[in-house]
């Protein structure tokens, strides 16, 4: 069978259930199934994850776990803007390739290394059919190939390994390979190192471990921090580092002295808005410098809620009108249960978590209402019906 009838095969069945696939294929004697149920099983998850990537059908995927661990369009596309423009890029640590393919739509040539070979052949294959000729693919340990290099590249970019064994690791010396132990050679091959180092990572360990940090990226899509970006730059900067939280489209700058500087008031009661930080800036921990830079109110020390009886340009998160204010209590969750068949819910700095509420209310989630429990900072414990 030609390479054009298998795609075309492929693109037949692109929903079918890759295991249904795999007990009827002896109706394909002709066809590699088995190829062709992991390729499909592969561009199911890249539909969402990398549009372009799954617009593109003769596109090879050797196995399930570097999807899993490729960067998103999003997050891949966001890297973009620490590429030079026409600069060289060195990146040591490829995996699947969504990264360079990015980076490479803005650099004039990048350098993609990576020890596995079956990855290494998908991407010498994949690399022309998404336009990326400028990518050059080389097998083996990428920190040992930069080592040889004589020429400088513009940035060097490397995605440490999470993974010990069967589990997850977070500590950046964990991590394979251990940025900590590198940085200094990385940074005698470019000006500038982007190192991605995992979501869960201490962001204030982080800064004392990397003292050679210029910018920290906290970059989340979908509700959710996806990655966490190191940009490293030779010697100890000048200034303190700028730590960006950036969640659809908008971003928010600060330097770590500016969140315990800055001068917050709390709420007295709740206005007609209420403002949840997106996951970013929750990650980030710039609960001060949100009350002061928006003027809000914020409901407690600990409660990372703010609250204003007008509504907020730009605010970098959730908005919800206030319907009402509830003191809790059994009756308050009886008299919810009475009116609402369903009710999305977020316990916050309160006694129970969101699932325990949840709970104890009976009510399931889903609707357009969202009840917020949580303390003020006379310590009073209230629960917030808002509409977004």
């Amino acid at each position: 069978m030609s390479e054009e009838i298998f795609i075309q095969f492929v693109q037949s069945h692109d929903n079918d259930d890759p295991e249904r696939l795999l007990l009827a294929a002896s109706r394909w004697p002709g066809v590699d199934v088995r190829r062709a149920a992991r390729i499909i099983a592969a561009r199911r998850k890249m539909r969402e994850k990398v549009p372009s990537w799954h617009a593109v059908p003769a596109l090879d995927y050797p196995s399930s776990l570097p999807l899993e661990q490729c960067s998103s369009e999003e997050t891949a596309r966001y890297k973009q803007a620490f590429v030079p423009a026409g600069g060289s890029v060195a990146d040591l640590t490829g995996g699947l390739g969504v990264d360079s393919w990015a980076m490479s739509r803005r650099a004039a040539s990048v350098d993609y290394c990576e020890r596995n070979a079956d990855l290494c052949a998908a991407a010498r294959h994949n690399f022309p059919l998404l336009g990326a000729t400028n990518i050059a693919v080389h097998e083996g340990d990428g920190v040992a190939w930069l080592r040889e290099q004589a020429k400088p590249f513009d940035l060097v970019y490397l995605d440490p390994a999470r993974r010990d064994a069967a589990k997850r690791v977070y500590n950046i010396a964990d991590c394979e390979p251990n940025l900590l132990d590198i940085k200094d050679m990385l940074l005698q091959h470019a000006p500038w190192v982007l190192a991605k180092i995992s979501p869960m990572a201490d962001i204030s360990r982080t800064l004392q471990q990397l003292t050679e940090t210029r910018e920290i990226h906290i970059v989340a899509a979908g509700g959710e921090v996806k990655e966490l970006l190191v940009l490293l730059q030779p010697g100890r900067p000048a200034e303190s580092p700028l730590i960006i939280a950036a969640e659809g489209g908008i971003r928010f700058a600060f330097h770590p002295e500016e969140e315990p500087a800055a001068s917050v008031r709390y709420a007295e009661s709740i206005g007609h808005y209420l403002f949840q930080p997106a996951k970013s800036l929750r990650k980030a921990g710039a609960f001060r410098l949100l009350s002061q830079r928006y003027n809000l109110a914020k409901l407690a020390p600990s409660s990372h809620l703010y609250t204003a009886d007008a509504p907020v340009e730009g605010f970098p998160g959730k908005c919800f009108t206030v319907m009402e204010v509830i003191p809790w209590g059994k009756a308050a969750l009886k008299d919810l249960k009475a009116r609402f068949p369903r009710l999305e819910m977020t316990a916050l700095n309160f006694p129970l978590t969101t699932e325990a509420l949840r709970a104890r209310a009976g009510i399931p989630g889903g609707g357009d209402r969202h009840l917020f429990a949580t303390t003020l900072s006379n310590q009073d414990k209230i629960l917030i019906l808002c509409q977004p």
